[in-house]
């Protein structure tokens, strides 16, 4: 523990202009002992380093030591501190907590002058802002009309060998955005693509939030709002519940009301598109994934009575585009595909190998509304340049009564490493195996992942790791909720341990209670400024 010295009043306001030491220290002041001032700080540094969390507040009390009767006043200045530079200062406060909301993540240095009018002293502090929204995991999550975005930051290497814990801060939007408030929280989209700027392509990034009555457009590492675009301007009195991607540009839906907000991002500002404005289907999946190293989207318009798949196919003739049905494609006994059948799910699956690229079709696990049977369709043809939809393939699953059916409308999420295709329902994660026409379901019994009866599983996605166009790495990503409390938990699996024939085995990782009930979890990179 290091003991800073005191020094006489009117040579601290000269050291605190970056001064020395103007008078040799005799311990007297006009004939009388000087009061004893000191402030402690742990080891021996002569600026001590302090670790806090962007989006935090920095919060610092210094340990003052004075046995003196004056009344101690404080002052506090912040200025950067790069390469063992210090830059120029700036008042904070007169407090004797230093308190301050850092804008963005780096190296900072406080400076403290502390004196009774008689004696005083100056302490300086390093305090390292860790980039917390640089990269890692955000988590939306919702509660009795309250959005709640989490972020679960990727630990550097220092930091764990250090052994500092993992980073998980809840209400990030409103940690750094002071006129944001806590609607819910609809989807988020990491959006990117390759521009002209004059001379050559730069590739672009943005970073969509989409609430239930606002699109905001996001600094990717800082989450500071840089654009907000209200839907009520764009469409009065509309409510999103869906977020989906169109191209580059996200669009809110409202599944009740069949209206959107279409959001444009180069300029970031909303709009009603004309073709959007015609939609009248009844669900509608967005799936947006890297095929090679392009980001793709596909995009499932569905009909639920009669069922069926909309898309759209182009017209190489006259490059025009059109739309096109299930309705139209025929089985093995040339019957229409989908006839009076309800939907259970629908998702896009496996990538099919093609001469260039994979096709990826769209399955939908369907139920035959007369005798319960439980049928899957899988369908391709989507995408700018498709000429019409394809039957992949069309077949009965078998099923009884103990037969383990996806919950309605919920994730499916497929690997394309392990050829497998997980799905859940209640508190269980199951896996459904292509086969043939179809796929083959297990009993309620033959889970894979099983969590307590109080818990519920919310959602499950995909977090791959990429080199260049390759995956070289899976993991499951399962969100649950306690029915008692409402609070949402996350864990992480390496995707290769979660069979079958291995249930329940241990996640690379777990933050329980760190959010609340989680409807979209989704990792963001370090993205370059």
């Amino acid at each position: 523990m290091k003991t800073q010295s005191i020094f006489p009043a009117f040579c601290v306001a000269m050291l605190s202009m970056g001064l020395v030491s103007c008078i040799d220290d005799d311990s007297t002041y006009g004939g009388s002992p000087l009061p004893a001032l000191s402030v402690e700080v742990p080891g021996d540094a002569e600026m001590p380093v302090y670790n806090f969390s962007y989006g935090a507040e920095c919060e610092l009390t210094p340990d003052i030591k004075y046995n003196g009767s004056g009344e101690l006043s404080y002052e506090w200045s912040l200025g950067s501190y790069d390469n063992g530079v210090k830059g120029p200062m700036e008042f904070v406060s007169n407090e004797k907590t230093f308190r301050y909301q850092f804008p963005a993540g780096g190296r900072y240095y406080a400076h403290l002058v502390v004196s009774d009018g008689v004696v005083g002293l100056v302490q300086d502090y390093e305090l390292s802002i860790n980039r917390t929204f640089e990269q890692g995991f955000m988590v939306l999550s919702n509660k009795d009309g309250v959005g709640n975005l989490v972020f679960i930051k990727d630990p550097t290497r220092e930091e764990i060998e250090e052994g500092i814990p993992v980073t998980v801060m809840e209400n990030c939007l409103q940690r750094v955005n002071d006129n944001v408030g806590s609607e819910p929280l609809v989807g988020a989209q990491m959006i990117t693509w390759h521009d002209w700027n004059g001379s050559t392509t730069v590739e672009v990034n943005r970073l969509m939030i989409c609430t239930e009555s606002r699109g905001l457009f996001l600094n990717p590492n800082t989450f500071v709002v840089v654009s907000t675009i209200d839907f009520d301007d764009v469409t009065p009195g509309f409510k999103a519940d869906r977020l989906i991607l169109d191209g580059t540009s996200p669009v809110a839906w409202s599944s009740s009301a069949k209206k959107h907000v279409m959001m444009d991002s180069k300029y970031m500002f909303g709009k009603e598109d004309s073709n959007w404005k015609t939609y009248d289907f009844d669900f509608i999946s967005s799936n947006t994934y890297m095929a090679g190293l392009n980001q793709t989207t596909d995009n499932y318009f569905i009909k639920r009575e009669p069922l069926s798949l909309h898309s759209k196919a182009l017209d190489m003739a006259t490059w025009e585009s059109f739309w096109v049905s299930s309705a139209d494609l025929r089985d093995k006994n040339n019957l229409p595909v989908l006839q009076n059948e309800e939907m259970i799910v629908a998702f896009r699956g496996e990538g099919i190998p093609g001469p260039y690229t994979n096709t990826y079709p769209c399955y939908i696990i369907s139920r035959n509304k007369s005798d319960g049977r439980l049928f899957a369709t899988g369908i391709s043809g989507f995408g700018a340049y498709s000429v019409g939809q394809v039957l992949e393939c069309h077949g009965e699953i078998p099923s009884d009564a103990s037969t383990a059916i996806p919950a309605a409308d919920s994730y499916v999420v497929p690997s394309d490493m392990y050829h497998r295709t997980y799905y859940y329902n209640g508190n269980c994660v199951y896996v459904m195996l292509k086969n043939g026409e179809s796929f083959a379901f297990p009993s309620v019994n033959e889970s894979c992942l099983r969590f307590s009866s109080d818990e519920e599983v919310t959602y499950m996605g995909i977090s791959q790791t990429r080199q260049g166009s390759q995956v070289t790495a899976e993991d499951l990503l399962v969100a649950t909720v306690n029915k008692s409390s409402g609070r949402g938990s996350v864990y992480i699996y390496n995707m290769a341990d979660v069979r079958t024939d291995n249930p329940n085995p241990a996640p690379k990782a777990q933050h329980l209670n760190c959010a609340d009930r989680i409807t979209n979890i989704m990792y963001k990179p370090r993205i370059a400024n």
